[in-house]
């Protein structure tokens, strides 16, 4: 995400329907790619209810 911008939709279709695990391997895959927490990156690029929906799904609360 990085300075890039955030396609709402994507971010949404990619993190809001996948499984528990799924998240777990797409979190690990960018980490690896983009050196910072795929967390991280959606505190930075979001903001408000909707930031805090899509961290409390990839926290898994």
């Amino acid at each position: 995400m990085a300075g890039l911008g955030t396609s709402d939709q994507d971010l949404i279709r990619i993190i809001v329907s996948r499984s528990e695990v799924d998240l777990k391997s797409i979190k690990h895959e960018y980490e690896s790619l983009y050196e910072t927490p795929l967390v991280d990156a959606i505190k930075s690029e979001c903001s408000g209810d909707y930031r805090k929906a899509l961290v409390a799904i990839v926290e898994g609360n």
